[in-house]
């Protein structure tokens, strides 16, 4: 039990602290095989002392032992791009030199095979794998070309020593390939276990947040329909606030959704395409702002704009990522300042082809060690218990900002400045691209709408509201009500809401149904979903767009404006035609 202590405790040498796993598996690997090449070379070199009392043997196998061990101590050190140069070279010249004397005896061009390995094992640089590779290369040719022309002539041995040699080679050589091996098979077992791991939290991830997105629906569907009763009623005028309250809670956990979802698509190496716009700069980020203000305004803290005179009023960008990078730098902002300060949001013109956005606050600050990690997984700035925050939020920032072919960078002055800075692309934009009218203008009086939902709050919601805007609604809860509604409808519907999580049968199974039909394909079908997941999907399955709860309202509007032509004609074609895998989503 104690040897077993030992070992595990050499094995450790030098990994206090280190969290990185690759690292950590490449000092528990240097320890592992210097301390096995120091047991190999001592029981070799005694044996042969033993044996024959010659010293040649046994003197070089103490001193590549004696370095062997050094390398564990360079690790206990934290030196450990030394240590492992050690443990190749110490290999090297042990192969070299024992493999000239005892050619006749060891298979030592096994171990030559074994610098190979342990190459692409202990450097991840491709030069300097490429000069290992070429050392080895060149131990091996000497060792071969010796046998032929005994140039230096080997060790001679009796047949008795020969056979306990060749054996212990043969073991040593096991060990070592086994030492080497096993961790790196291990690992193999454990990545397949963590896979299935992954498939289920991928699995819980999604449903969990179906189930939150579908809630969150029927939240926002209730705020949008009390704001507009407000709208047409001034005597309840004064539940405004606390109305806003509610969008403004509704935006902060569609913001956390948003991030688990941005992440898990992070590991996954799945993040989507960019999907380019025209919008208006100022209104645009006066939205943003909007959003932040009742947080701010709690904590006295005021939210400004700036916008440089010279930056364009129209930019094309994807509006959807940009609006998650700034609504996150803004949360992160109003969190951290101080009471009774200010928030700045400035919008600059770096240059003819790059623009800027830079946030800033005035509060305690990033401490400088933290700054350098601060786009790092889990790093948070928490002052105090009582500050919130999961460390996801400027990881997902900063992979979104490349994303749009950008970068960012933070700068912060202890009790100071904190500002992050964002330089992206600059690209103008028109003001036909985007004119049209407000939803409040559309007459949506002649539209017939399909709704689709398994959930009964939900349904009714976006009934009401539709019905509210003019819309006569047929509803169904599932997928078979659907064909059968159509089936048995005298008028087809102008548009279709469906669902894509139904029982019986699914929003996906529906709508491949419908554009099987002849007599349906021709339906607009706007699919609803919790999950950015089944995006592209869905569009070329024949979506004509998808939805991501909680469903935004003029975002709906405006994606039936672009996908029933007789609106277009309808409305003197105030909407330009655009292609059907267009995203939008709140």
């Amino acid at each position: 039990m104690k040897m077993l202590d030992t070992w595990r405790s050499i094995r450790r040498t030098g990994t206090e602290g280190i969290a990185d796993k690759e690292l950590l598996h490449k000092i528990k690997l240097i320890n592992s095989l210097n301390f096995s090449l120091c047991l190999l070379l001592t029981t070799i070199g005694g044996t042969y002392y033993i044996l024959s009392g010659e010293l040649s043997i046994i003197i070089p196998a103490f001193l590549e032992a004696l370095i062997a061990g050094s390398a564990i101590l360079l690790n206990y050190r934290k030196r450990y791009e030394a240590a492992a140069l050690v443990t190749f070279l110490v290999q090297c010249a042990g192969s070299l030199y024992f493999g000239l004397l005892l050619a006749n005896v060891l298979e030592l061009q096994a171990m030559v095979i074994l610098l190979f390995l342990i190459t692409f094992l202990l450097f991840k640089e491709k030069k300097r794998r490429q000069v290992c590779l070429a050392i080895a290369t060149a131990i091996l040719v000497i060792i071969e070309a010796n046998y032929y022309a005994n140039f230096i002539r080997p060790i001679q041995l009796n047949q008795q020593l020969i056979i306990i040699f060749k054996a212990l080679s043969i073991g040593g050589i096991l060990l070592l390939i086994l030492v080497v091996g096993k961790p790196y098979v291990l690992s193999n077992d454990q990545n397949n276990e963590l896979t299935r791991a992954n498939n289920f939290k991928r699995i819980f991830i999604y449903q969990t947040t179906h189930e939150l997105r579908t809630q969150l629906n029927a939240i926002y569907c209730i705020a949008q329909l009390v704001k507009r009763e407000i709208s047409m009623d001034p005597g309840l005028k004064k539940t405004e606030p606390y109305i806003n309250l509610l969008f403004n809670a509704v935006g902060n956990t569609r913001n956390i959704i948003n991030n688990v979802l941005d992440m898990s698509k992070i590991e996954a190496g799945k993040m989507e395409d960019v999907q380019e716009e025209s919008f208006e700069l100022q209104p645009f980020f006066e939205r943003l702002i909007a959003v932040h203000k009742v947080t701010a305004r709690t904590r006295n803290i005021q939210i400004r704009l700036y916008i440089d005179e010279q930056m364009p009023p129209v930019i094309r960008s994807d509006s959807f990522k940009l609006s998650q990078i700034v609504a996150n730098l803004l949360s992160n902002a109003v969190k951290y300042a101080d009471r009774n300060s200010t928030v700045l949001l400035k919008l600059t013109k770096y240059n003819i082809h790059t623009w800027c956005i830079q946030v800033t606050n005035k509060g305690a600050g990033i401490a400088k060690e933290k700054l350098s990690v601060i786009f790092d997984q889990f790093v948070t700035d928490k002052q105090n218990r009582y500050t919130e925050g999961t460390g996801l939020g400027l990881y997902i920032v900063k992979n979104m900002v490349q994303t749009l072919g950008g970068n960012i960078q933070a700068e912060s002055v202890p009790g100071g400045d904190t500002t992050f800075t964002i330089r992206l692309k600059l690209q103008r934009g028109t003001l036909e691209d985007i004119e049209g009218e407000t939803e409040e203008d559309m007459d949506l009086s002649h539209l017939r709408v399909l709704v689709a939902d398994d959930n009964e709050m939900n349904q009714v919601l976006f009934s009401q509201y539709l019905r509210m805007c003019g819309c006569a609604v047929t509803t169904a809860s599932n997928g078979s009500e659907v064909i059968s509604t159509l089936k048995n409808e005298k008028c087809l519907p102008d548009v279709i809401l469906l669902d894509h999580q139904m029982p019986q049968m699914d929003g996906a199974a529906t709508l491949a149904y419908i554009k099987r039909d002849p007599q349906l394909h021709h339906i607009p079908v706007i699919m609803c979903t919790g999950s950015f997941e089944f995006h592209k999907s869905l569009i070329d399955a024949g979506a004509c767009a998808v939805l991501v709860k909680p469903i935004d309202q003029k975002s709906l509007f405006k994606i039936v404006s672009q996908h029933l032509p007789h609106i277009n004609e309808t409305n003197t074609d105030l909407f330009s035609e655009q292609s059907p895998g267009t995203r939008h989503a709140f």
